[in-house]
């Protein structure tokens, strides 16, 4: 994609999606033209166009086969730290030990050896899980896959994150993913499905993410969080700043993960055909209620974090619907706007006075 790049820089093109349009328009000039009278075709089509024929001609092909279609990444390789600390193995080599080291301090089990090693391996809430762990990531080579695969579009779509290197492990904590540095840990003992007994006690909006199909997103939304911020200019940043920073997130990480709004969202179909029929009555709350430039922090958390409803919009509303009220946004404001997808991850975008009108949302 370097040749790719060239051209944009030579011709001063913004990106690849304007590289695209330009070949296209003028692909489309050549072929209707060439069936007119040749003084016509000459007035139409300018010097520079017939200078960037030869280029963009055959380039269109390139860019919109390599583009996209016919990605090949590499899996990435996860190192099964859920397999070895358990058992009461000490890891091998110097990345893994280091990496071990490092989740024994952050868990309270202190100085990583043979002792403490002993306590983590005989501990009861360690080996509640790993019979179930053996049998239920005995392969891991889809996820290694799916990582491989979200991690290349990942340099290209997000280029400010650092690929971590990734361990899996029976994670102490209530997050099931994240990250030390450039380390990053999957707690595979959130991802063990639906139907795991130990669960049970989870509301079902939380249990419906502890399923193996949520640790790509997962890694990718943690990764996002870290590496753009929600840093808003102001001291008290408005509701609508808030909602579209979560919604430039939802937009990354279906670029990043191949990921419907609906997936990504993590709706089921009835709570997503729900928020599409009200969508016109939430934004209309938003309104008169006068939420949408509210700096009530508490009023945001209640719009965003997980839950079974967002009863502050509506008892029936499936719970984070400011997230989908923030990706509608995003949605249409990349109808009418070409910006890159990472800067929609920073304050220039979502702390915007000028963001809601040219999005032209309702």
């Amino acid at each position: 994609m370097t040749f790719v790049r060239l051209i944009c820089e030579v011709f001063q093109f913004k990106n690849y999606a304007n590289l695209a349009k330009v070949s296209i328009n003028v692909i489309l000039q050549v072929n209707f033209y060439a069936y007119m009278p040749k003084n016509i075709y000459f007035w139409t089509i300018n010097f520079k166009n017939m200078r960037l024929i030869g280029i963009l001609v055959p380039l269109l092909s390139l860019l919109l086969g390599g583009c996209g279609r016919n990605e090949e990444y590499e899996p990435v390789e996860i190192s099964r730290l859920d397999q070895t600390l358990p058992a009461g193995v000490m890891p091998d080599n110097a990345e893994e030990l280091n990496a071990a080291k490092t989740l024994f301090k952050l868990s309270g089990y202190g100085e990583l050896n043979d002792s403490s090693l002993a306590v983590y391996s005989g501990s009861p809430s360690i080996k509640l899980h790993t019979e179930t762990l053996d049998k239920y990531f005995s392969d891991i080579s889809d996820i290694e896959a799916g990582l491989g695969k979200m991690f290349g579009r990942m340099e290209r779509i997000c280029p400010e994150i650092t690929i971590p290197k990734v361990y899996a492990i029976i994670s102490p904590f209530n997050q099931s993913v994240f990250t030390v540095d450039t380390l990053l840990y999957i707690g595979v003992n959130h991802y063990l499905g639906l139907g795991y007994k130990p669960y049970d006690y989870f509301p079902e909006f939380i249990r419906r993410t502890k399923v193996r199909e949520r640790i790509v997103p997962d890694v990718a939304e943690t990764l996002i969080r870290k590496y753009y911020e929600y840093k808003p200019t102001g001291d008290y940043p408005t509701l609508l700043s808030r909602l579209l920073y979560e919604g430039a997130i939802v937009d990354a990480v279906m670029r990043l993960t191949g990921q419907t709004e609906r997936e990504a969202l993590g709706y089921n179909e009835k709570e997503m055909e729900w928020l599409e029929d009200n969508e016109k009555k939430i934004w209309e709350t938003l309104i008169t209620r006068k939420m949408l430039y509210s700096t009530d922090e508490t009023l945001a958390m209640r719009l965003i974090s997980p839950s079974a409803s967002t009863s502050v919009l509506n008892i029936d509303a499936p719970g984070r619907a400011g997230r989908y009220m923030g990706y509608r946004i995003v949605h249409e404001y990349l109808k009418h706007n070409d910006v890159a997808p990472d800067r929609l991850l920073t304050p220039q975008f979502y702390d915007s006075p000028k963001t809601l009108q040219e999005s032209r949302y309702h």
